[in-house]
C-alpha cells in the first residue's frame, strides 16, 4: 500500500493509539468526533478499538493489516497465529496480544500443552500472568470464561492463586453474570468445592443461601466441600460449612482418599481444632484402596514433611491411639521412619 511510506513509525501510532483510549474515556469533544463513525463514546472503549480508528485514519482495514505493512518481518514469523498469541501472553504484551485477538477472535478458545504436560488455554494463560486487558479481550472475543484444564483449574484460580485479584473479581463477576445459574458455577462465577478450596467464604455462602443442598456437592477427586478448606486452614469456611450440615465422616473418594480430618492433620492445627470439637474421630480410617489405606489421623501426621507436632498433640490428647496399624502393619511411628521424620519420630517413641 503506497501510503504507508508516507505513515508514522509504528512506536507512534502505538502511542496515538493509547492518548485515544484515554481522551476518549475523559470525555474529550474531538477525540470522540474521530470515532463516531466506528464506536459509541464509552467508558468500555478498548485498545483494540482505538488501534482500529487509527488504522482506518491511516488507510488501513485493521491494526494488524497497518503493523505488517510498517513491520514486514514480522509477517515472515514461522510461528502459528496461536502460537504468537500464546508468546504475547506469556511475555505480557497486551498490545500484541490484543492486536491477535482483535483480528483473530476464534484464537480466544484454543489450548496449547503446558510444559507439564497438560493443557491450558488462552485466558488460563492470561489469569496466570494477571493480564486484565488481555483477559478482558479474550472474554469479549467469546473465550469460555469457566473451561477447566485438566487439573480441573478455571481461569479464575489461576489468577487467585498467583495473587491477581484484579483479574480473578473480573473473572468471577463476568463468569456469574453469564452462566445462567447452569453447574457447576450456578449464578456464583466459580463451583462451591473450588471456592471453599481457595477461602471464598462470600462465594460459599452465596452457593448454600442459592441451594442448601450445595454442601453435598463434590470435587473433581471426590472430595467434599469440607477436604480442602480442612487442609488449607480456612478456619471460617469451616465453620460455616459445619453451621450449615457439612459432612464431618466424608471420605474422599477419588485419588488419595480419607475424611477431612486426614486432610487437616496433615499440617493444619487450627482446622483440625475445630473439627475435634466438632466430632471427628481422631482414630478413624482411610478406606481407599491405596497407600494410605487403613491410615488414622495420626500417621497422615506422620507422613508430613511439615512435622507439625501440635497437630499430633490434639490427636493424642483427643484419644489418637499411636498403637493402631495400618494395612500393611504399620503404626504411625513405623510411617515417620519409613518417610525420614525425625522430630515425629522422636515425639511419638517417647509417649
Amino acid at each position: 500500500m503506497s501510503q504507508s511510506a508516507n505513515l508514522p513509525d509504528l512506536r507512534q501510532l502505538r502511542i496515538q493509539a493509547k492518548e485515544l483510549v484515554r481522551a476518549i474515556r475523559a470525555g474529550d469533544q474531538t477525540a470522540i468526533e474521530r470515532v463516531v463513525a466506528y464506536f459509541s463514546s464509552s467508558t468500555e472503549f478498548t485498545l483494540a478499538n482505538a488501534q482500529l480508528v487509527i488504522a482506518r485514519e491511516n488507510g488501513f482495514e485493521s491494526w494488524p493489516k497497518l503493523r505488517r505493512a510498517l513491520d514486514p518481518e514480522s509477517a515472515k514469523q514461522a510461528k502459528s497465529r496461536s502460537d504468537l498469541l500464546f508468546d504475547a501472553l506469556d511475555a505480557g504484551d497486551d498490545e500484541t496480544a490484543v492486536e491477535i485477538i482483535a483480528e483473530y477472535p476464534e484464537l480466544a478458545g484454543v489450548w496449547r500443552r503446558t510444559k507439564y504436560g497438560g493443557w491450558e488455554n488462552t485466558l488460563n494463560a492470561a489469569a496466570e500472568r494477571g493480564s486484565i486487558v488481555a483477559a478482558r479481550a479474550l472474554v469479549e472475543a467469546g473465550a469460555t470464561i469457566y473451561t477447566v484444564n485438566q487439573g480441573d483449574y478455571p481461569p479464575v484460580f489461576n489468577a487467585i492463586h498467583a495473587g491477581h485479584k484484579e483479574v480473578a473479581d473480573y473473572l468471577l463477576e463476568a463468569s456469574a453474570a453469564t452462566d445462567n445459574g447452569i453447574p457447576p458455577t450456578y449464578g456464583c462465577g466459580i463451583d462451591i468445592v473450588l471456592a471453599t478450596r481457595l477461602g471464598l467464604l462470600d462465594r460459599v455462602r452465596m452457593h448454600v443461601e442459592r441451594d442448601p443442598l450445595a454442601i453435598y456437592r463434590r470435587g473433581c477427586i471426590g472430595e467434599s466441600v469440607l477436604h480442602w478448606p480442612s487442609h488449607n486452614g480456612y478456619v471460617e469456611v469451616v465453620e460455616f460449612l459445619l453451621d450449615n450440615g457439612a459432612l464431618i465422616h466424608a471420605d474422599e473418594i477419588g485419588l488419595y482418599g480419607g475424611k477431612p480430618i486426614h486432610w487437616a492433620a496433615e499440617h493444619e492445627p487450627t482446622t483440625l481444632e475445630i473439627l475435634l470439637q466438632r466430632g471427628a474421630d481422631p482414630n478413624c480410617r482411610n478406606l481407599m484402596r491405596n497407600e494410605f489405606e487403613g491410615y488414622t489421623p495420626l500417621h497422615m501426621m506422620a507422613r508430613q514433611r511439615n512435622q507439625e507436632l501440635r497437630c499430633a498433640q490434639m490427636l493424642l490428647d483427643a484419644g489418637a491411639d499411636p498403637t493402631l496399624r495400618d494395612a500393611r502393619g504399620h503404626t504411625a511411628v513405623d510411617v515417620a521412619i519409613e518417610n525420614g521424620r525425625d522430630r515425629t519420630r522422636e515425639f511419638l517413641q517417647n509417649l
